[in-house]
């Protein structure tokens, strides 16, 4: 009996542990409307203008196609098969899992369904991709911190987290001494290999010349992000504000959402975003109000546009998309990047279904 319901409890606790970051997501936005109070949000809101959503959205899709052409340069690095149209067309379905915890795994499942390349391999295209993002975004936010001296501090913890992993990674001396300490815990010690392998994959795909002017398409889907921030502020009459103040914004909050590690940076990004918008001069709901227009059309966008792509492309990357088959998917292969176990069901090589499933490995064509 005591067994029965101690396996009770953790079935339990694996379903809802990776949705406790929507808990924190959920707080930080109820604290974000409870501070600007519901009554200005929703006036600024009523009085913007709403035809600005169409500029906006227009920014987030250059942006989203910036950033697929982005990770077709770093596939060249491991010598991934994929056509321009290939990467754009994986880069874009993947953003169907943006909201979900771990959500950036989906995108080397869809890498190894239609490619076979191996989950480690294409996972160090993205590691290498984020890094550089979240370090190209740190430069463009300096001009919005003025004497705000905690967004100062907010922007070296970023500096630490992205330079920090990426020196780990890069450093064979730091990493040595990483998998030195996995030895001393049990259960790290057998995922040794992996970790060796990705940052050998990591380190590979960093030293490339792609991954070094291929940053050209980062700072412009930065850049464009910022346009969009901007038309956001303009959109609920914030006119005295500038560009630059659209892009410092816009590069904070990324960076605040990336180390805040929750969905789509969702909460930590709104509330750094509305903070600092405020101490430029903006009242309380334009900025709220502002700040959550853009997060909402950029994200609801890339969501809808991943979708739609993942369903009507399924068959060119032989999947049957469902939502529990791709939340099952992504936890599967968070053990897979790991353990070196396929997390999608194949049949003769190709991934058939999203389903989490111990299978033989196809054989690599990447």
């Amino acid at each position: 009996m005591g067994s029965h319901r101690a396996s009770i409890v953790r079935a339990v606790w694996c379903r809802v542990r990776a949705w406790l970051p929507w808990l924190a997501v959920l707080v930080l936005l109820a604290l974000l409307i409870q501070a600007v109070h519901p009554r200005n949000l929703l006036d600024a809101l009523r009085h913007a203008n709403l035809w600005l959503i169409l500029p906006i959205l227009g920014c987030g899709i250059v942006g989203l196609l910036l950033r697929a052409i982005r990770w077709h340069l770093l596939l060249g690095a491991i010598d991934a098969p994929n056509s321009l149209l290939d990467s754009i067309l994986l880069f874009t379905a993947s953003q169907s899992a943006l909201l979900v915890p771990g959500g950036q795994f989906l995108l080397p499942v869809l890498q190894r369904s239609q490619h076979g390349t191996l989950v480690r391999r294409s996972a160090a295209t993205i590691l290498v991709q984020e890094l550089i993002f979240g370090l190209l975004s740190l430069p463009a936010a300096l001009p919005g911190l003025g004497d705000y001296h905690p967004a100062g501090w907010l922007l070296l913890a970023a500096l630490i987290f992205s330079g920090g992993t990426g020196a780990a990674l890069l450093h064979g001396d730091i990493a040595r001494f990483g998998f030195y300490l996995m030895e001393k815990v049990p259960f790290l010690r057998a995922r040794i290999p992996q970790f060796a392998e990705l940052q050998q994959h990591f380190v590979l795909v960093a030293s490339s010349q792609t991954a070094m002017w291929g940053s050209i398409f980062d700072m412009l889907a930065i850049g464009i992000a910022g346009v969009g921030f901007y038309l956001a502020l303009l959109a609920v009459g914030a006119s005295n504000v500038t560009w630059l103040d659209g892009l410092a914004v816009y590069a904070l909050g990324s960076a605040v959402g990336t180390i805040s590690a929750l969905p789509g940076g969702v909460g930590a990004n709104e509330d750094i975003s509305t903070l600092v918008l405020t101490r430029m001069g903006l009242a309380a709901g334009p900025a709220a109000a502002a700040t959550l227009l853009f997060r909402a059309v950029n994200l609801l966008m890339a969501v809808a546009l991943g979708w739609l792509v993942l369903v009507c492309a399924s068959r060119r990357f032989q999947v049957h998309p469902s939502f529990s088959g791709l939340i099952a998917a992504i936890r599967g292969v968070e053990h897979a990047a790991l353990a070196g176990t396929p997390s999608i069901e194949v049949t003769n090589g190709r991934a058939t279904s999203l389903v989490p499933q111990p299978v033989r490995a196809p054989a690599e064509r990447g």
